[in-house]
C-alpha cells in the first residue's frame, strides 16, 4: 500500500513543488535578471510621462523597479491616498489599497523599503498562485494538463508582470485560490480570498460573478451541491465586501465613494472622444509613433481575441464560471479603453491557460512556450527600458 492511498494528492506533491520552482526560479528571476543587465548595459531613457520622472535611487539597478503603475503603488504605501477632483490628472485613487497596504507594512520589517517588500510580496504570491493553480488543474483537467498549463502561464509574453511590483501576481494568487476554494467548499477560504480580491484591483468585485455561479450551480454537475446553498451564496459575494469597504473609506476621507471610478477618466482614449491626463511636454521625436508601440498595441489586441475566442470552448469543456471570468475581465476595459494593456489584464486569466493546455498538441506545448518566452523576454526588456508595454 502506497503512501497516495493514505494521504490524498501525496503521490503529486514532487511535481506540485517542480511546479512551484519551476515558475519561480525558471520564469520570474531570469525577468529580473534580464532587467538588471539591459539597464546597466544600455542604461535607461525614461518616457515622456509624468510617473517616469519618479526615482528612489540614482544607482539603476536599486531603481529598477521602479517602473511606470509601480509609482502609485509606492506613493499609496508611503504617503498614503490623494483626491482632487478639480484636478484632471493620473491620480492614485484608482489604484485599490491591499498591495500597497503589504508594501507598506512589508517595507517596514525590511527596514524601510517597500518596493523590495513589493518584489518579495510579488514572487511570494506567484509562487502561491501557481501551487494553487496545479491543484486547480488536477481538479478540473487531469494531471496530465497540469504542467502545461503552468509552462503556459509562466512564459506567456504578459507574465513579465509577475515579476514585478504590480498587482498581478496577488490577484492570480486570490482568485485562483476563491475558484479553488469554492469549487472544494471550503467556504471560509473562498471568502477571504474573494474579500481579499475585491481590495486588491478595480475589477475585484467581479469575482462574486463566477462564484455566485459555482455556489448555486455547482461545477455543471460534478461533485458541486448548487441550490439553494446560503453560506455559499454568502461567500461567494464576498469581493463585493471588498470593494465596498474601500468606497466607504474613500467617502469618509474625500466625500467621494466612488472616486475610485470617476479617478479613470484620466486614463481617457482619444478614439472614444475622452482624451487622457496630460503628460509632461512632448517633443517631437516622443510623439512620433514607434515601432515598439505598434508591436506592444498589435499584442493586446492579439490576446485579447485569443481570451475572446476561449470563452466558449472554455465554458463548454470547464465549466461556464470559468467562461464568465474571462468575460467580464477583457470586454469592459475594452469599452473603457479600447486595447491598451488588455495584454496585461489576460495574463491573469488562467481558464485562458486551460484552453491552450487543451487545444495545443502535448508535442508542441514546449514549442509554444519557447515563443512565448522569447516575446516575455524582449517585453521585458522594454519594460525595463521604460519603452512602452502597458
Amino acid at each position: 500500500m502506497t503512501l497516495a492511498q493514505f494521504v490524498p494528492g501525496a503521490s503529486r506533491r514532487p511535481l506540485l513543488r517542480s511546479a512551484v520552482l519551476f515558475g519561480l526560479i525558471g520564469t520570474r528571476l531570469p525577468i529580473l535578471l534580464l532587467g538588471a543587465i539591459a539597464v546597466t548595459i544600455v542604461g535607461t531613457i525614461p518616457a515622456p510621462t509624468a510617473e517616469a520622472l519618479w526615482r528612489v535611487s540614482a544607482n539603476e539597478l536599486v531603481n529598477l523597479q521602479a517602473r511606470w503603475d509601480t509609482d502609485f503603488y509606492h506613493q499609496i504605501a508611503t504617503v498614503g491616498y490623494r483626491w482632487d477632483p478639480s484636478a484632471f490628472l493620473h491620480q492614485n485613487v484608482v489604484f485599490f489599497p491591499l498591495y500597497p497596504l503589504l508594501m507598506r507594512w512589508g517595507g517596514a520589517l525590511l527596514g524601510g523599503h517597500p518596493l523590495l517588500a513589493g518584489t518579495v510580496i510579488s514572487l511570494a504570491a506567484f509562487a502561491g498562485a501557481i501551487a494553487l493553480l496545479y491543484r486547480m488543474t488536477v481538479l478540473e483537467l487531469g494531471e496530465e494538463k497540469a504542467w502545461p498549463v503552468i509552462l503556459l502561464l509562466s512564459t506567456y509574453p504578459f507574465a513579465l508582470f509577475y515579476s514585478v511590483v504590480y498587482t498581478e501576481s496577488l490577484f492570480l494568487f486570490l482568485t485562483v485560490g476563491a475558484f479553488y476554494a469554492m469549487r472544494r467548499r471550503y467556504l471560509l477560504l473562498a471568502a477571504l480570498a474573494g474579500f481579499a480580491a475585491g481590495l486588491t484591483r478595480p475589477n475585484g468585485f467581479w469575482l462574486a460573478v463566477p462564484l455566485l455561479w459555482l455556489a448555486t450551480r455547482g461545477a455543471e454537475g460534478r461533485g458541486g451541491r448548487g441550490g439553494r446553498d446560503v453560506p455559499a451564496i454568502l461567500a461567494a459575494l464576498a469581493p463585493l465586501a471588498g470593494v465596498a469597504i474601500f468606497s466607504a473609506y474613500l467617502s469618509v476621507r474625500f466625500g467621494d465613494a466612488l472616486a475610485w471610478m470617476h479617478g479613470q477618466a484620466a486614463w481617457g482614449m482619444p478614439l472614444l472622444g475622452r482624451g487622457p491626463a496630460p503628460d509632461p511636454v512632448r517633443t517631437a521625436e516622443d510623439l512620433r509613433l514607434k515601432a515598439s508601440e505598434v508591436i506592444v498595441y498589435a499584442g493586446d489586441i492579439t490576446a485579447f481575441f485569443l481570451a475572446a475566442t476561449s470563452i466558449l470552448p472554455v465554458a463548454r469543456r470547464v465549466g461556464a464560471a470559468y467562461g464568465l471570468w474571462i468575460a467580464i475581465n477583457i470586454f469592459p476595459p475594452v469599452a473603457a479603453h479600447l486595447f491598451i494593456s488588455l495584454g496585461r489584464f489576460t495574463s491573469v486569466l488562467f481558464p485562458l491557460f486551460f484552453w491552450l493546455a487543451l487545444v495545443v498538441p502535448r508535442r508542441r506545448v514546449a514549442w509554444l512556450a519557447g515563443v512565448f518566452a522569447v516575446c516575455q523576454a524582449i517585453l521585458a526588456v522594454c519594460f525595463f527600458l521604460w519603452r512602452p508595454v502597458v
